[in-house]
């Protein structure tokens, strides 16, 4: 079930693993500015089943709310994004997670400017408790982001809020607390 898989997972977790520091020769596509819905479900679960966030984003905060639901993308090394027929991107990602490598593939199309959608697989080196599988997304930009909202505000299904570039930043100072990654 996907709301227990990513309930599990942790969308909190997600969000302070998110935004791959971009050393790409293709730049990173990036959304409109303001509210986005991002829609996330299984590729083999039923519409029923899907988890749905809100998410602020800017110019700024954009490289890290983008790739902010898929899992796995701290301590990225590595980011290739290509640009294919019709304004599609294949992004992948080479990351590594408490010393797991974890190699992700995003597929991208869509205007980003209102609607865009894709699908994401995410495989780890050693085993993890959950692997999502191929699993489908799909955002529409909402308008202006909310009063009070910042730029990398998430909304979670719980109602929670966390800020994804703040989690970032976070997790970038760990890392340069002796805490060591390939």
């Amino acid at each position: 079930m996907l709301t227990t898989r990513w309930t599990a997972w942790g969308w909190g977790a997600i969000a302070c693993l998110a935004g791959p520091a971009l050393a790409a020769a293709e730049p990173m596509p990036t959304r409109k500015e303001g509210l986005w819905e991002v829609t996330v479900r299984g590729e083999t679960e039923s519409v029923l089943r899907k988890q749905t966030v809100q998410q602020c984003t800017s110019k700024e905060a954009e490289p890290v709310m983008l790739l902010s639901v898929v899992p796995g993308q701290e301590h990225c090394h590595d980011v290739k994004v290509r640009r294919a027929q019709g304004g599609s991107y294949k992004i992948q990602t080479v990351c590594y997670v408490h010393d797991n490598r974890v190699d992700a593939t995003v597929e991208l199309s869509g205007d980003l400017k209102a609607h865009y959608s894709g699908a994401f697989e995410v495989k780890y080196a050693k085993r993890v408790r959950f692997e999502p599988g191929r699993t489908l997304f799909e955002g529409r930009w909402l308008g202006a982001c909310r009063p009070g909202q910042r730029p990398g505000d998430m909304l979670l299904p719980n109602g929670a809020t966390v800020n994804v570039v703040d989690d970032r930043k976070r997790a970038e100072s760990h890392s340069h607390d002796g805490h060591s990654h390939p």
